[in-house]
C-alpha cells in the first residue's frame, strides 16, 4: 500500500512539474516556475522514497529465500546432485549420464534464473563468493553434457569431476 501511494505521489509531482514546464512559453506564466520548481522537488523526493522502499523489501526478503545461507542451500543441492553423479560416472553410459546432466542443468538454470535477484540483496561481495565457483561449474556441467551426448565419454567424466570442485569452492569447502 505505501508503495502504491509513493508511486501515486510521484507520477502527481511528475504532472505539476510537467504543468510548471509549460507555462514557459513566450510570455511566462507567473505560476510557471513555483509548479516546475514544486514539481521537480516532489520527483526528486518521491523518487528516492521509492527506492529506499524498494532496498527495504529486498532486505525483508533477504532475511529468507535470498539470503547467502539460501544461495549456499541451493548451490550445495545442485553439488551434492554432481558428487553423486561424479561417484557414479564410470559406471554410467554416455545416454545415462546426458539424461542425469540434463536434470543437474534444469536445476542450475533455475538457480542462475535468480541471480540478480541474489546479487541485488546480497551485494557484490557476497554474491561473487558463491556465484563465482557456482557460474564455472555451471558452464563445465554444461560442456560435460555435451561431450557426454557428442560421444566422449572420458571428455565428459573429466569435466564433470572439474564442476564438482567448482561447486566446493562456491561452498568454501576446497582449498587449492
Amino acid at each position: 500500500m505505501a508503495t502504491l501511494l509513493l508511486r501515486a505521489l510521484f507520477i502527481a509531482a511528475f504532472c505539476v512539474a510537467t504543468v510548471g514546464a509549460a507555462g514557459f512559453a513566450e510570455t511566462r506564466e507567473p505560476e510557471a516556475l513555483p509548479l516546475f520548481l514544486g514539481g521537480g522537488a516532489g520527483i526528486l523526493l518521491f523518487g528516492l522514497l521509492l527506492r529506499v522502499r524498494a532496498r527495504a523489501l529486498i532486505a525483508a526478503a533477504s532475511a529468507g529465500e535470498l539470503s547467502e545461507s539460501g544461495l549456499r542451500g541451493a548451490v550445495a543441492r545442485i553439488a551434492d546432485s554432481a558428487r553423486a553423479l561424479d561417484a557414479e560416472k564410470e559406471s554410467s553410459s554416455a545416454s545415462e549420464l546426458v539424461r542425469r546432466l540434463d536434470a543437474l542443468l534444469a536445476d542450475c538454470a533455475a538457480l542462475g534464473n535468480r541471480n540478480e535477484d541474489y546479487m541485488r540483496a546480497l551485494g557484490m561481495a557476497a554474491y561473487t563468493r558463491v556465484w563465482d565457483g557456482f557460474s564455472t561449474a555451471e558452464r563445465l556441467l554444461a560442456r560435460s553434457r555435451s561431450m557426454a551426448a557428442d560421444g566422449h565419454l572420458q571428455g565428459a567424466r573429466l569435466e564433470l569431476t572439474r564442476a564438482r570442485d567448482f561447486l566446493a569452492d562456491a561452498l568454501g569447502e576446497r582449498h587449492a
